[in-house]
């Protein structure tokens, strides 16, 4: 396995519409958003949309590497800005999702994955997140090149929607 590195990607797949209506997704893309965040969205303008679900707040991710480690695991290093602070990371997991959610949780931004949901159009990954922090839910949405890229930037905007107001990395 080669080591994957992914550095911050603000989602591109919305553009200056400020049309309002139904699902802007299937308009665009002729694919649905997930049940549950196709009505939160209902209405949003394509800039709503993303500054709502693909938000950055008080957790950023700088850079990312994934590589092979002992059996299946892998060996995932994060560089995160946590309000003005960078700390490096790691962690071992089944999978960079495993290990996100890990080092989120090191970090003091503890986020758990209800549901994810995955779109693929003109070859960039769309992941779509119900995550769950304390009882609270909220839908993230993140784009990447891969499925685990787009993945680890949802699972971060997820965070943030959750925990932003709360302490981080205390």
């Amino acid at each position: 396995m080669h080591p994957l590195h992914l550095t911050h990607r603000s989602c591109s797949w919305h553009e200056h519409d400020d049309r309002r209506g139904g699902d802007l997704f299937t308009e665009r893309y002729g694919r649905p958003l997930p049940p549950g965040m196709h009505e939160e969205a209902t209405g949003m303008t394509w800039q709503e949309f993303t500054d709502e679900y693909s938000r950055g707040g008080t957790i950023r991710l700088g850079s990312w590497s994934v590589a092979s480690c002992s059996g299946d695991l892998v060996e995932c290093r994060a560089s995160l800005a946590i309000a003005d602070r960078i700390r490096s990371c790691s962690a071992v997991a089944a999978g960079p999702v495993g290990a996100m959610t890990s080092i989120l949780h090191d970090v003091g931004a503890p986020v758990q994955i209800v549901r994810l949901h995955q779109r693929v159009v003109d070859g960039v990954v769309t992941t779509f997140l119900l995550c769950e922090n304390d009882g609270r839910h909220a839908w993230a949405a993140g784009e990447g090149a891969s499925s685990d890229e787009a993945n680890v930037h949802a699972l971060v905007a997820g965070a943030n929607r959750l925990l932003d107001g709360g302490r981080v990395g205390a």
